[in-house]
């Protein structure tokens, strides 16, 4: 039986899972990603440790199956983040995560001394601190010797590649979240390196999605138990790849992506002017589908938030039983309580509407609500910009198997919504693409014909949904504007 393997490098956990190629999950394998906190509000990874867990990741998915059998193999994973090594392969520096907000000194110093025009205009991006662009100055002046001694930076599934093949490439949807790469000619900006003053020879080759880069070397095969000369191709950024395995590659349809943080993805069938990049002041990148581009924007701290509130409002709970039980036994809109979903990457949230009769189970639900309205307002603001209206919205991702949650949304929206059959979307992304460079499919639209995924339609409650109406309009549409000044005099190092 021909399989493919994708392998996941995300926020929170590492997966290898194979699948067959009409996308039926075969064998898995899961660890928690690797992280550490060296100091308050820093993030990162070891390289190494982050290697030996997706190796091992790899092993359980391979327990009792057939190396040959499988057919090519991709990795995805989150973005911005990554490494240096040097001339013999090895990782001189941690990665810094990709949420790690200590580089917004170096994104302050940006503002002030570039054309931030001209940047979004090259770049199809808003300048954040998260950029892999802040991440290699903040190496270049607090690591030295490293940025010295190296010969190439790697993006995280780049480096991964590079640890099971030797290649070292990037794609271009990872590459989209550089705030270095020229969208329009799809090559380094040359003109942003200078400006950044960074070194262009670190920046690997740039090629798409789907491309075959190399095999699966003696050593690599020892560590994985995948055999040597498996077919590697390249990945992408988990989102986008998340996105090729739901169908999502044209105009006119949606992607909502619940995981630790929450995307909206429109894809474009052809690629965004300058008057439209600098109207929206939206994100734009290159789709991992062939010859698309996309806009995406998102709450960087979608499951995040959940997450924050279970370990908050139900301190010890592994589950999120209790907290969605808190949440689905109060009212709608919280008893007033209103959540801004904004708490990662130096961003600032806030609860509203408090009382001294806001419990636990009204903050549960604020948070639940607050998301929903969030993604609202993230889906509505890039609709008008683009000028029209989604007419497929679907939904993928952990947080797509709440029940809970997504009829909050549902109702908030006031839209339907398509929740696909794919519980590892972004690991099959990548592994359809890893089949792609295998040769497994002749190309992506034999793929997409392939791997066929039955949709659940969940409709709105019209009672709610005129409830959530007004909620939208009378609370929450204003509340960050109003506490944007307010957060503006917060340092993140406070």
């Amino acid at each position: 039986m021909d399989l493919i393997l994708g392998i996941d490098i995300g926020t929170t956990n590492c997966k290898a899972i194979l699948f067959t190629l009409d996308g039926q999950l075969v064998a898995a394998g899961s660890a928690p990603t690797p992280t550490y906190h060296p100091r308050p509000e820093w993030t990162e990874h070891d390289p190494e440790q982050l290697w030996q867990t997706v190796a091992g990741t790899i092993r359980q998915a391979m327990q009792g199956q057939n190396p040959a059998c499988v057919r090519g193999l991709s990795i995805t994973s989150v973005g911005e983040s990554g490494t240096l090594i040097d001339a013999n392969g090895r990782a001189l520096c941690p990665m810094i995560a990709w949420h790690d907000a200590r580089t917004a000194p170096e994104l302050r110093h940006w503002q002030a001394s570039i054309d931030q025009r001209r940047v979004n205009a090259i770049t199809g991006l808003q300048a954040k601190p998260i950029a892999t662009l802040f991440k290699l100055q903040w190496l270049r002046d607090h690591a030295a010797d490293s940025y010295r001694m190296a010969t190439r930076w790697l993006l995280t599934a780049d480096y991964i590649t590079f640890r099971l093949c030797g290649a070292q490439a990037t794609d271009y949807s990872l590459a989209s979240r550089t705030l270095l790469l020229d969208l329009h000619n799809r090559q380094w900006s040359h003109e942003l390196i200078e400006a950044a003053q960074l070194r262009h020879d670190l920046l690997p080759e740039l090629l798409p999605a789907g491309t075959w880069i190399g095999t699966v070397t003696a050593q690599a095969a020892a560590e994985t138990s995948l055999a040597i000369g498996t077919p590697v191709g390249l990945g992408g950024h988990d989102h986008i790849v998340g996105a090729f395995a739901a169908g999502v590659v044209h105009g006119g349809q949606c992607l909502d992506s619940l995981g630790t943080a929450e995307v909206t993805f429109l894809p474009l069938d052809t690629p965004p002017s300058a008057e439209v990049i600098h109207r929206t002041g939206q994100t734009f990148g290159v789709h991992v589908a062939h010859n698309r581009t996309f806009m995406m924007d998102g709450l960087l701290s979608g499951g995040a938030s959940v997450n924050w509130a279970r370990d908050l409002l139900t301190p010890g709970e592994r589950s999120f039983a209790r907290l969605e039980h808190m949440a689905a036994n109060t009212p709608i809109g919280a008893r007033g309580a209103v959540f801004l979903p904004h708490l990662a990457a130096g961003e600032r949230g806030a609860f509203a509407g408090l009382t001294l009769a806001t419990g636990a189970n009204e903050l549960a639900r604020a948070v639940y609500e607050g998301l929903a309205l969030g993604w609202r307002r993230l889906l509505e603001r890039a609709e008008q910009m683009l000028e029209f209206r989604a007419h497929t919205i679907r939904v993928i991702g952990g947080g797509s198997q709440s029940d809970l949650w997504l009829q909050i949304k549902v109702d908030a929206l006031g839209r339907p919504l398509r929740l696909l059959s794919l519980k590892e979307g972004v690991a099959l992304g990548a592994a359809m693409l890893g089949g792609i460079a295998g040769g497994a499919y002749r190309d992506e639209d034999e793929a997409l014909r392939r791997v066929q995924l039955d949709e659940q339609v969940i409709e709105p409650n019209q009672q709610r949904a005129v409830i959530y109406e007004q909620i939208y309009h009378e609370r929450f549409v204003d509340l960050m504007p109003a506490l944007a000044k307010i957060h503006a005099t917060i340092r993140d190092d406070e």
